[in-house]
């Protein structure tokens, strides 16, 4: 039962992520506030290889093939492709809203 219960957890808020060229592009079911995408930002700045590189963004014009999560808002950054644990922290923090 723990194993489930983690798992939904990890879906809360986060749907999945996708890189499009240079860029990590998570997908989210509910936009945090503000304030909080700016403490993400800062919180993970160590992951996020352009300082002012963190938005919000729509589908980018390289995810059309996928039609069916289209509508999802997305977060947008170049990552560091080496700090996968610290991704996961990340997505952590995105799913408590």
């Amino acid at each position: 039962m723990k194993p489930k219960k983690k798992s939904s957890l990890f879906i809360h808020n986060f749907h999945s992520y996708r890189f499009v060229g240079d860029n990590l592009v998570l997908r989210i079911f509910r936009i945090p506030p503000t304030e909080a995408l700016e403490s993400i930002r800062e919180d993970f700045s160590d992951i996020i290889l352009k300082p002012n590189a963190f938005s919000l963004s729509s589908a980018l014009p390289q995810e059309s093939n996928e039609p069916e999560i289209a509508h999802l808002p997305r977060i947008v950054f170049p990552f560091d492709k080496r700090s996968y644990g610290r991704l996961r922290l990340l997505i952590n923090r995105l799913n408590l809203f």
